[in-house]
């Protein structure tokens, strides 16, 4: 296999080593971590003739996910979309609502409707247990309740050709190094699987952005059923998470939650890490999805990230090319997170008004093309000059523009150890 793993583990400073010419010989690769970007993860390499283990810390017949229902890009996933496998409403559009706060008089500013083409609402425990399923019966041996500690993280780099890290945002990988601080933001989201009277809603579904750095969703599963949750950025998450999200729950006309049902995520700003971390091949270890610093920072999407992320790795490691994984992952998000980073500041600044007028634009536009080909985005706005003008001629929203594409994030403010 590869090198004694005390070489690798050594030094704090070792992944600012020059990457290899070329990726090593990889015959063998551990994914830590069975969610939705693990299992892609385990599909991709599979698929392409790697032996693969798969350590997930949960029983799949025991896990309870809420985050991360909404699935755009389900044709990714090689399941059936059926109820059966965890697909429990097609998707025909989302709607999207801006508010200029969360006081009883707020007003509404702008609305759209977004057409989801290729987008489930889904029971994502069932997704991920059948998808697991499938791949233990195409022989990836898939090792449920195993917690992975530094240790056995160690005895892994070891064993393995590989690794592959699939824990979410910090990761293990992080841990190991000593870094969990080389994350530069964060989103903090409650959420829960609620029973109740969303007639209304369903079949469509929802997002709301009101005042604050952040949002909430309603994503009907059936007329008497939802995923329901709100989440914040880091540095405005409130003091009684419960007590925001009943009081979301109650403005918006949707059934409450009980504390039992909910859980709590953490969803990456993407992009959160740098990506030069994203590829370690001293290690050799390279991150996929949350553990890779992916999500949009404005509406916390990352699923379809994660599997993009995950399917990159397994390609270009069967190429002999996982070098350029750092490189090739950035460019494949670097427009969604541009524009991510334009509308999230408009929402940072509190200017609900103009990031009205802007989702009243893009009406129309699949979500999920919203993220692949934000030149459509662009397009819109070129043909509403006035709210682009609105928009691009604020100095603060051009820096924030000439930040993006001059790739300085967030991150750059972290100092190496």
């Amino acid at each position: 296999m590869s090198e004694n793993v005390s070489s690798r583990f050594g030094s704090q400073d070792t992944y600012s080593q020059q990457m290899s010419e070329r990726s090593p010989q990889i015959h063998s690769v551990a994914v830590i971590g069975g969610a939705v970007g693990g299992l892609a993860a385990a599909e991709g390499f599979s698929k392409r003739g790697f032996e693969v283990d798969l350590f997930e810390r949960q029983s799949y017949d025991d896990k309870r996910v809420n985050c991360g229902e909404a699935m755009t890009a389900v044709s990714k996933i090689p399941l059936s979309s059926t109820p059966t496998n965890g697909f429990v409403n097609a998707l025909p559009e989302l709607r999207v609502e801006i508010y200029d706060g969360t006081a009883s008089r707020r007003q509404l500013t702008g609305e759209g409707t977004f057409p989801a083409s290729d987008t489930y609402i889904t029971d994502r425990n069932v997704v991920e247990r059948r998808w697991a399923e499938r791949l233990a019966e195409k022989g990836v041996s898939i090792h449920e309740n195993h917690q992975i500690t530094k240790a056995k993280f160690r005895t892994l780099a070891d064993e393995y050709d590989l690794l592959v890290d699939a824990t979410g945002q910090p990761s293990i990988t992080s841990k190991i190094r000593g870094r969990t601080d080389e994350y530069a933001g964060r989103m903090i989201a409650i959420n829960a699987d609620v029973e109740g009277d969303f007639s209304d809603l369903y079949p469509n579904s929802q997002i709301i952005l009101e005042g604050y750095t952040g949002y909430a969703w309603a994503f009907s599963k059936s007329p008497e059923r939802a995923n329901v949750g709100i989440g914040w950025t880091e540095s405005e998450r409130p003091a009684d998470y419960m007590a925001e999200f009943v009081a979301a729950c109650e403005r918006n006309g949707w059934p409450m939650p009980s504390r039992s049902q909910t859980n709590i995520a953490i969803i990456p700003e993407g992009p959160s890490l740098d990506p030069a971390l994203t590829y370690l091949p001293e290690w050799p270890v390279v991150r996929v999805g949350d553990a890779a610093g992916l999500a949009n920072r404005l509406t916390g999407k990352g699923i379809s990230q994660a599997i993009q992320s995950s399917y990159l790795a397994a390609k270009l490691t069967a190429e002999g090319s996982l070098q350029e994984y750092p490189d090739r992952l950035y460019r494949m998000m670097k427009g969604e997170y541009l524009l991510a980073r334009i509308m999230r500041h408009l929402v940072e600044t509190r200017q609900m008004t103009v990031l009205g007028d802007a989702v009243q634009v893009v009406s129309g536009i699949d979500i999920e093309d919203i993220d692949r080909s934000p030149r459509a985005v662009l397009r819109r706005f070129l043909g509403h000059p006035r709210v682009a003008a609105r928009i691009f001629s604020n100095p603060a929203v051009i820096k924030q523009t000439y930040a993006a594409v001059t790739d300085a994030w967030e991150y750059d403010t972290i100092q190496p150890v």
